[in-house]
């Protein structure tokens, strides 16, 4: 699937202006979902018995059946980018079987990429000549959630022909609705590493993606137990990593960004570089942005007070970094702002154009791996 894809992807991204191409999501040969010069799409399904049949893309387009019982329907332009989208029939809402399905909203969906255009798209496409790194597919015992899981990790060209070195390592986390193959499949996170490492613009690292989702045996959530208590030791223990806060670094989109935060100013002594995109800070019912920040004592006391020593946390965080797209609105350069004033150092990045969807993560993560362990 990988590799169509991605052979998609390169077909796709042939120059800044393009004609009316198929989708590098579509399966095979298949022409539809098409994207066109305007970042219209196309879609088309052959369904001759339906009476009815709609897109849902963002809003619903009904779509219209010709003779021969094709379905067709064009969107408004997009924002370039991955989109998530759905068929409806009757009330039941399934996916195009013309492309490859993601794991995204809570199911396998389908999803089409509105190209950037081939200087843009270049950090996330596989190039020849680049050092390619590996993904292994983990599969380990959480007893924080008493059951078997799987994770996925990352590891850096050469890791293999070197077996004397050692790496420091980025635990990643995916968004709602959304499970540890995201940054792989919708996000390119090896093939963004694999190209920032080469151009010598990142630190070889190991990158460890987890399931967001954890409950523990009583239902409660699991999930900093199951990271801190299982994940981080067995990573250590089977992966060349050096294990220590200096070198480990935890990271996320939306839902995964607060997960990130959780983990990285709530364990202070695991982690000393933290990245959220998309996401706020959160600390029970109140948050750090503009419209939730009326409560300075209870700014001060998060996380066991981590924001109550300024210097302290300058000199023993190497790095916040916050980054959202240009579409979310200004709230986290409000967050990054009022972080800023109560004397918290921390980087903020804002994608051009893009919304909450995987090219703003993108991007974020090519801006926040430039910046590690170094």
């Amino acid at each position: 699937m990988r590799k169509t894809l991605v052979t998609g992807l390169l077909l796709s991204l042939t120059g800044a202006v393009f004609a009316q191409v198929p989708s590098p999501t579509n399966l095979g040969r298949n022409p539809y979902p098409q994207v066109g010069a305007d970042r219209s799409v196309t879609f088309r399904v052959n369904a001759p018995d339906a009476t009815a049949l709609t897109l849902s893309l963002g809003k619903d387009y009904p779509m219209v059946k010709d003779e021969k019982g094709f379905w067709t329907v064009t969107t408004e332009p997009q924002v370039e980018g991955f989109h998530y989208y759905s068929l409806k029939v009757g009330g039941l809402t399934f996916n195009d079987p013309s492309v490859h399905s993601y794991f995204g909203t809570g199911r396998d969906c389908s999803a089409v990429e509105v190209p950037e255009d081939a200087e843009a798209s270049a950090f996330y496409t596989p190039r020849q000549g680049v050092p390619q790194g590996a993904v292994r597919s983990v599969r380990y015992y959480s007893k924080a959630c008493g059951e078997y899981r799987r994770m996925y990790v990352y590891t850096p060209a050469g890791y293999e022909q070197n077996p004397d070195k050692r790496y420091p390592v980025l635990y990643l986390q995916h968004g709602g609705g959304e499970d540890e193959t995201g940054w792989i499949y919708q996000g390119f996170a090896d093939v963004i590493l694999d190209n920032l490492v080469a151009e010598g613009k990142a630190v070889p690292m190991i990158i460890v993606m987890v399931s967001g989702v954890a409950r523990g045996a009583d239902g409660n959530d699991a999930f900093e137990a199951m990271v801190t208590e299982d994940v981080i030791p067995l990573v250590d223990k089977r992966f060349r990593t050096i294990s220590d806060r200096d070198h480990r670094a935890v990271a996320g989109l939306s839902w995964g960004a607060k997960q990130a935060y959780d983990l990285g100013l709530g364990y202070r002594d695991l982690f000393s570089w933290i990245g959220g995109f998309s996401g706020i800070i959160v600390i029970g019912e109140f948050r750090v942005r503009p419209a939730g920040y009326e409560d300075p004592e209870k700014f001060a006391a998060a996380y066991d007070g981590i924001f109550s020593d300024p210097d302290w946390f300058n000199r023993n965080y190497h790095l916040l970094f916050i980054g959202n797209g240009e579409a979310e609105g200004a709230h986290l350069q409000g967050m990054s702002n009022l972080l800023k004033e109560r004397g918290i150092n921390n980087v903020f990045y804002q994608s051009p154009r893009t919304a909450h969807e995987w090219l703003t993560w993108r991007r974020c993560l090519k801006e926040f791996a430039q910046r590690l362990f170094k």
